[in-house]
């Protein structure tokens, strides 16, 4: 070990030791698989939170437009209209809230700029 040491330039048995250590636990680090394995989780992940978002907000809207449109009271032929209103209400709400996002770009109101233009995009 020692002469290993010598012919190598390492200054003592530790620093060999050491560095055995290192490449041992820091190889699995170096290795492209576990790179790519690892970046593959995470876009599962990234994508996994991007599902529930979706169903937040789809759910979200379509709670907004019952709460609008829901109306026990009228009379059957006047409700066809208070959900148009009501649909119609909801559109400005939502287009007014998409543009006061695109104007104050904090981080969550970006990430619902985005999922709202992707939306209207198609």
């Amino acid at each position: 070990m020692r002469s290993f040491c010598r012919d190598k330039g390492i200054e003592s048995e530790n620093e060999l030791i050491r560095q055995a250590i290192g490449k041992y636990i820091y190889s699995d680090y170096q290795d492209e698989t576990l790179k790519l394995q690892g970046i593959n989780q995470l876009q599962n992940k990234v994508t996994e939170l991007r599902d529930m978002l979706e169903i937040i907000f789809s759910y979200l809207i379509k709670t907004h437009i019952n709460l609008l449109a829901y109306h026990p009271e009228l009379d059957p032929t006047v409700k066809d209209s208070a959900l148009a209103s009501a649909t119609n209400r909801h559109d400005k709400l939502m287009l007014s809230f998409q543009d006061g996002l695109k104007n104050n770009p904090s981080l969550f109101e970006r990430l619902l700029h985005t999922f709202f233009s992707e939306d209207s995009n198609g």
